[in-house]
């Protein structure tokens, strides 16, 4: 795995009923600046991290879920032993993988990708120059209200900027 890159990673949380009203009254008005602005209001982006790339190596972040005592914890894992697969007409096997979660709990969960870890949202791709974004999300319910949750990384970030 090569550690002359980063992978920058945040969570996002969308407030889907806020959302959808605010879509609704777009869909009335036709305002695209007062429907942007509106929209923005329902989403929460946490700061950018930049994870450990290495093998085996384990990266995880908490965030307070706003308004709220709930955790979010977000863990990204770097390995070469679970998903192999064949880069396009070649073949030589890539068994480098990238697995990604995220988790809303009542605690600091040491990572959100632990069998003990229940109800998380976890995506696993292969890991190689060309992954580019890699999105584990989930909908959950909080206090009664509906939200997106979402851990999201750009692979290419540190590639895009040498460019």
């Amino acid at each position: 795995m090569s550690k002359d890159v980063d992978d920058r990673c945040h969570v996002y949380i969308v407030n889907i009923e806020k959302a959808a009203k605010v879509q609704e009254i777009f869909d009335k008005t036709g305002d695209y600046e007062a429907y942007e602005k509106a929209l923005s209001s329902t989403v929460t982006v946490f700061p950018e991290f930049i994870t450990k790339i290495g093998e085996e190596e384990l990266t995880t972040k908490h965030f307070i879920f706003p308004n709220s005592r709930l955790i979010i914890t977000a863990s990204i894992f770097y390995t070469d032993e679970s998903l192999a697969s064949h880069p396009l007409q070649n073949f030589t096997v890539n068994d480098q993988s990238m697995i990604i979660g995220v988790v809303v709990t009542n605690k600091k969960e040491k990572s959100a990708l632990s069998t003990d870890t229940q109800n998380a949202s976890i995506t696993e791709v292969t890991y190689d120059e060309y992954t580019n974004i890699v999105r584990a999300k989930q909908f959950i319910k909080v206090r009664g209200r509906k939200f997106l949750i979402g851990l999201q990384c750009d692979c290419m970030a540190k590639r895009k900027e040498q460019d």
